[in-house]
């Protein structure tokens, strides 16, 4: 089976996707503390109207129209499932564009448009919902094999018994004669963490600073980063003895397989992980979030949702444990699907999202004593296919781009997919192998 995604494909189907109206939208005015919602919505509207007319400025037309797009509908829908993102829009939207022509890195970030185009990869990868159209390996869609691991499996038990913790009385608890209501809260999960998933970017620049400074003068001190297990932060310490039970610490003792518990908590990789990751600190920011707009008690669906949002911060800090997986060894943070099927999908779709992610060109202009900003696309379009147990990955690159990307995608191909150390644990899917090309 082959799937190809473009920005096209995107912008001409997927943009309005009535599969992706949330199944459990949110209502602000049942959440607990009503007072984090701003009150002076005219002046709201016109802070993002001066920010966009900004950030219009210095886009230019074609990059803004797409980032225009996307915003418009990470927005709307955060407006339905996570009510906190208004308030964070306006940074978001302009840390994004320094990102962007920055030149800490040689290429820039555009999470606000990548994130929804990874929502996008994440529901054609999933069929919009229906197993029929999703991807399928050996014949097999992709996404009934996540409704297996999670309804009869093993390694992925550990999400039942979460939702009984917080509702016991579920109608999802009554083994797999309740199929079709897992597939409807498994897709929509995924949409959602999909749209949100590289939301710890600032906080892991925060903790590259905390490291640079080398000392304890700043908020919570500068994390020790030596090995020894006694100096881990305390504050660190503290969160975990607290909130150890929470489904994004279970990536860091093995999802519970091998008789190991909570105790077995690697809380040296997980230290580490606030500085070396975005997905920690992501997590923790989302559940942050979402815990200031809990539900009232006594709306029906308060339980499923809380839920639903632990398992999103599971896979938001998953996504980006590669180094976590390299220094805690095997049994720490690689992506297997049977154990963690949501954070398998996400990750994938990231990787797969390297397509219209722009690159910002800086030259000066002398007449106008200044500088000139002009934007590149380094790959246009991806494929993924699938057949009889091998799959390929191929990205259309420019050609004077080719050489820098197929460099980075060697990298990629070592560190991810190359068996059978690769963060990906591809037999875990019904794959053998996964081959990056460019084109």
């Amino acid at each position: 089976m082959k799937m190809e995604f473009t920005y096209d494909d995107f912008a001409n189907h997927y943009a309005d996707d009535p599969s992706w109206l949330p199944l459990m939208p949110l209502e602000p005015w049942k959440c607990v503390d009503q007072s984090k919602f701003p009150s002076d919505a005219e002046t709201i509207d016109l802070n993002i109207r001066k920010t966009m007319d900004a950030l219009e400025k210095r886009m230019g037309g074609e990059y803004y129209s797409k980032f225009r797009r996307a915003q418009a509908l990470s927005q709307g829908y955060g407006q339905k499932v996570f009510p906190a993102y208004g308030l964070l829009f306006l940074d978001v939207a302009c840390e994004d564009w320094l990102s962007l022509v920055d030149f800490h890195k040689g290429f820039g970030r555009d999470h606000s448009v990548h994130q929804p185009l990874t929502a996008y990869i994440v529901s054609k990868l999933l069929g919009g919902g229906v197993p029929e159209k999703a991807f399928q390996i050996s014949g097999v869609s992709i996404l009934n094999k996540a409704l297996d691991a999670i309804t009869t499996g093993v390694d992925a038990k550990y999400l039942l018994d979460r939702l009984q913790h917080y509702d016991a009385g579920s109608p999802l608890l009554q083994g797999n004669s309740n199929r079709e209501l897992w597939k409807q809260v498994f897709y929509q999960t995924a949409i959602i963490t999909a749209m949100y998933h590289d939301l710890g970017y600032p906080w892991q620049f925060i903790e590259r600073m905390h490291d640079f400074l080398k000392d304890d003068i700043l908020l919570c001190g500068r994390l020790n980063l030596d090995d020894d297990p006694a100096r881990i932060n305390p504050v660190v310490n503290k969160y975990i003895d607290e909130h150890q039970e929470q489904l994004m610490f279970r990536p860091f003792y093995d999802y519970g397989r091998g008789g190991l518990t909570s105790a077995n908590i690697n809380r040296k990789v997980f230290e580490e992980s606030l500085h070396s990751s975005h997905g920690v600190p992501g997590a923790l920011a989302y559940w942050a979030y979402n815990n200031a707009f809990r539900l009232a008690d006594g709306i029906s669906t308060a339980g499923l949702i809380a839920f639903c949002q632990e398992w999103s911060s599971m896979a938001i800090l998953n996504h980006d444990m590669l180094k976590a997986y390299k220094r805690g060894g095997s049994g720490y943070a690689r992506l297997d699907f049977n154990a963690d099927p949501l954070s398998f999908i996400i990750a994938l779709a990231d990787t797969l999202e390297d397509f219209n992610r722009p690159n910002a060109t800086i030259k000066a202009d002398d007449s106008i004593n200044g500088c000139g900003i002009a934007y590149s696309f380094p790959s246009l379009s991806v494929e993924l296919e699938e057949t009889g147990g091998d799959a390929e990955l191929r990205y259309q690159i420019v050609p004077e781009q080719k050489e820098t990307q197929e460099k980075h995608k060697s990298d990629d191909q070592r560190d991810l997919f190359n068996q059978p150390n690769g963060y990906f644990s591809l037999p875990s899917i019904g794959l053998r192998s996964l081959t990056i090309k460019c084109k």
